[in-house]
């Protein structure tokens, strides 16, 4: 059987997981405050941090890397994810995030990127962070978009793939 870890395809995405287990602490969800930035300076421009809000379930946009805003071409830190304009992929990103949130679980979203958007695939890990051990206050976030899936004989490309952690 498979852990969590090893169902990750993208390797940047297993750095991120890693350094997230690190700072768990034997606990289900680290911080924020257990982040630091500098241990993970390659990967930032790839990191996307929400804030969650509850009643209704929101996520607002804190940080939206570098490399995120040369993808899009929109600067989209202090916005909702939920606004229009936002997202191309919300009808997959959305229930992803409410997902990790709610289950406060690691979830990787693994799926093709929309062909009127450039097309290829993208990896997105969600990594819950909680301020008082019980809620998830962000979620840590690492996307990848690149121009062919990565290899992975046992699935197809033609449909988004949604793991999460147990």
């Amino acid at each position: 059987m498979n852990t969590f870890r090893e169902t990750i395809p993208h390797p940047k995405l297993i750095q991120l997981y890693d350094y997230w287990t690190s700072i768990c602490d034997g606990r289900d969800m680290p911080a924020r405050r257990d982040m630091d930035p500098l241990d993970i300076p390659r990967l930032l421009p790839n990191i996307i941090l929400f804030d969650v809000e509850y009643d209704p379930i929101r996520f607002r946009v804190r940080l939206y890397g570098t490399a995120l805003t040369k993808i899009s071409r929109n600067e989209i830190t202090g916005r909702y994810l939920d606004e229009p304009g936002i997202s191309p992929i919300y009808s997959l990103v959305g229930p992803a995030n409410k997902k990790s949130a709610l289950t406060k679980k690691a979830l990787l979203l693994d799926a093709p990127y929309p062909p009127n958007l450039g097309g290829g695939h993208f990896y997105r890990l969600s990594l819950p962070l909680s301020d008082d051990g019980r809620q998830v206050s962000m979620l840590l976030t690492g996307f990848y978009r690149e121009k062919h899936a990565l290899a992975e004989p046992q699935r197809s490309t033609q449909s988004a793939r949604v793991a999460a952690r147990a």
